[in-house]
């Protein structure tokens, strides 16, 4: 259950950085090598980018409430054990993209947001494992 928590707490710092993010979207876009990927990707209504980074952050922010839900230390949400997978799921995938696009291409930067990922599936790996009734 630590591990949750801990995952839920690291969740809710990534939403935060996200809404952060928002003071300097373009300046985080070309941190990450990304700016001209999303400009093109919303072809250039540069709002959407906004709402896109705000959604995020509300992902972020949900994920980590499952967290705390599989804990038991709130009220239980509806599909809590799926949410637990789907989210495990996700983040390994991140992680697998992230590694990948490390061995073409390493940065720092890149390797950080990696590790992140897989930090965070062990975290909620543990939800994977609870029943209707909450963790075994």
């Amino acid at each position: 259950m630590k591990r949750l928590r801990l995952g839920a707490a690291l969740q809710f710092i990534i939403a935060i950085g996200h809404l952060g993010c928002l003071l300097a979207l373009d300046e985080a876009f070309d941190a990450y090598g990304i700016k001209d990927v999303m400009h093109n990707m919303v072809f250039g209504d540069v709002w959407i980018l906004y709402v896109l980074t705000i959604g995020l952050a509300l992902a972020f922010t949900l994920a980590g409430f499952y967290a705390l839900s599989a804990t038991g230390d709130i009220r239980r949400l509806p599909l809590t054990r799926t949410a637990m997978i789907v989210i495990t799921v996700l983040y390994s995938l991140r992680t697998l993209a992230g590694v990948w696009a490390c061995v073409v291409d390493f940065n720092w930067l890149r390797f950080v947001s990696s590790v992140i990922p897989a930090f965070l599936a062990w975290c909620y790996y543990p939800g994977v494992k609870i029943d209707g009734h909450g963790m075994n």
